[in-house]
């Protein structure tokens, strides 16, 4: 009887110690930015990830941070100016409730698409925070320097403008593109880009050997729809490195790429709880 009585109170404690743990209320994160805030491979490829910010929660618990949730808001595409009061925002990033950290990476497409950068990146970046700030009241907004996408001069353009914003709107900076670029002088200039390009740019008698591999992407700006091939590591290089010459035109980061700019948030949000705490 005695045995039975304390199987029962085990039990209990137990369920009440994940029922607790479970019911705890997790720091929330939200990312906000453009194709390389994405993470992973496509979800119709790898539904099951692990995805940038499922690498972050995994990361933090490791580091002993307080548990969090991370929701990804980031779109293929977005600048500061396309993004602001669009349907995007007004479905993914404004009805996000009870956010308490925002980390937000733009320029790269503002890059490409301002006429004249200096003058315009920074008006729509101050009128994009504002609006974070405003739908998202109780939340601590971090600026992120982008990835190593285009030449280093032309990163640096960018990243000087981010940091500029950051001191007139009184905001800490995550610095993501030095340890990015440092990873990539150490390790090789395509150590962290994801292998990416269309099905028909291989020979085809890859085709059905690539299939775990493929996926449907709809074509945009000059960019036609068609099957492409998306590889997240440089495990296919030997074979397709020298055959095809789109094989390392792409600039987004991969699995390793999204790993460090993980690392490099977790790393970042550890010192600034301290500095809270």
């Amino acid at each position: 009887m005695i045995k039975k009585i304390v199987f029962v109170l085990s039990i209990v404690v137990l369920v009440a110690f994940t029922t607790g743990s479970d019911n705890e209320k997790k720091v929330k994160i939200l990312l906000v930015g453009d194709s390389t805030t994405i993470g992973g491979m496509p979800r119709e490829v790898n539904p099951e990830g692990p995805h940038l910010e499922q690498m972050i929660e995994q990361l933090a618990i490791i580091e002993g941070l307080p548990a969090m949730e991370v929701v990804n808001a980031g779109k293929g595409g977005e600048t500061a100016k396309r993004l602001l009061g669009s349907k995007h925002y007004n479905e993914k990033i404004k009805p996000v409730e009870n956010v308490d950290y925002i980390f937000l990476r733009m320029g790269i497409n503002d890059w490409f698409k301002c006429k004249d950068l200096k003058k315009e990146f920074p008006i729509q970046m101050k009128a994009l925070i504002a609006q974070l700030k405003k739908d998202h009241p109780k939340a601590v907004v971090y600026l992120c320097t982008i990835t190593s996408f285009m030449k280093p001069e032309e990163c640096k353009q960018v990243n000087d403008l981010i940091n500029e914003i950051g001191k007139k709107e009184q905001l800490k900076v995550l610095d993501i593109f030095t340890p990015y670029n440092q990873y990539l002088i150490e390790n090789g200039r395509n150590s962290l880009n994801v292998r990416q390009c269309y099905l028909n740019d291989i020979p085809k008698k890859y085709h059905q050997w690539l299939k775990p591999y493929t996926y449907y992407r709809k074509g945009w700006g000059n960019k036609p729809s068609g099957n492409v091939i998306k590889v997240n590591d440089m495990s296919l290089d030997p074979i397709f490195g020298n055959i095809v010459k789109q094989w390392y035109y792409d600039r987004h980061p991969n699995s390793t790429g999204y790993n460090l700019i993980a690392n490099e948030t977790v790393k970042f949000l550890a010192e600034e709880l301290s500095i809270q705490n």
